[in-house]
């Protein structure tokens, strides 16, 4: 075997990046049949195992890991030769949604980093719940989207893991009532069930004083009253406190935050969603979680 055929390698990198030969299937809009045969030929071909099929989530074998590095670095040369020789001429606009309260996250190595370095590519942000960011994405109404992956029925790529945090406005104690008093996103938050079921595991009692679909809502109404909520650690203001099992308060469940794209995306939706991957991928293997 002399080359990398563009076909396999796109299988390849489909299966790596979503752990799943049938989402993969979805995204390159090819049977989960075809996918399975082009990554059997490809395999049978270089005589190695790409993946373990053995788990309900498909895992790149130690081959599959060396080989994943260099294919992402083919198709990002690739991506750079189509924008120089389609520059002016191909669709730049790329529509991504995420919930708000993953903006400070994103936002800034979205602002600072990618805008720059890919000055034709418009972005076109939008925020909303995660069950209907990936109805969005499938609709073609969205581009790219970054959600929190459901328990029962996760999609798309893992790129991030982030810690949920108790925390309140400075200066306030609300872990000091009887009765706690929360600020929450309302029914569709995909975290909301899980930290109602931990406090109600841990025996306390609860009720949901303030809710708002906005992060900038539930920050003004802890701000102004003895509230506590749940936030994603890296939209915790740095000024508020952090309190957890030392208050008296349970563990929460990581998040785990992924990556969903469309059937054969564009080249900007690549070009995006290759950065999204390589800066915050880079961030979740030195992550201490």
């Amino acid at each position: 075997m002399r080359n990398l055929d563009s076909d396999s390698l796109a299988a390849f990198l489909a299966v790596a990046e979503t752990g799943s030969f049938t989402a993969a299937a979805e995204r390159l809009g090819r049977t989960q049949a075809a996918v399975s045969m082009a990554i059997g030929k490809w395999e049978e071909r270089l005589d190695v195992r790409l993946f373990d099929r053995a788990h309900r989530r498909v895992t790149l074998t130690q081959m599959g890991q060396r080989l994943l590095g260099y294919a992402r670095k083919i198709r990002a040369i690739e991506d750079e030769a189509l924008a120089v020789l389609l520059e002016g001429r191909n669709e730049s606009r790329v529509r991504l949604g995420m919930p708000d309260d993953y903006l400070t996250l994103f936002g800034t190595a979205l602002l600072e980093r990618f805008v720059p370095s890919h000055p034709l590519v418009s972005l076109d942000l939008r925020y909303d719940f995660s069950h209907r960011l990936e109805q969005m994405v499938e609709t073609r109404d969205l581009d790219v989207a970054i959600v929190t992956q459901s328990a029962t029925e996760p999609k798309g790529e893992l790129i991030r893991i982030e810690r949920q945090i108790w925390c309140c406005a400075p200066n306030r104690h609300p872990e000091q009532a009887v009765n706690l008093r929360l600020a929450l996103f309302p029914e569709g938050c995909r975290a909301r069930p899980h930290i109602l079921a931990a406090l109600d595991a841990a025996d306390w009692r609860w009720r949901i004083a303030y809710s708002s679909s906005d992060i900038a809502g539930i920050r003004l109404a802890v701000a102004s009253d003895d509230l506590l909520t749940v936030l994603p650690e890296s939209a915790v203001p740095a000024e508020w406190r952090r309190l957890g099992p030392e208050h008296g308060l349970p563990s929460l469940p990581l998040l785990r935050l992924s990556m969903i794209l469309p059937q054969e995306p564009r080249l900007p939706v690549r070009q995006l969603a290759s950065f999204l991957r390589m800066e915050f991928q880079r961030a979740m293997s030195t992550a201490d979680v």
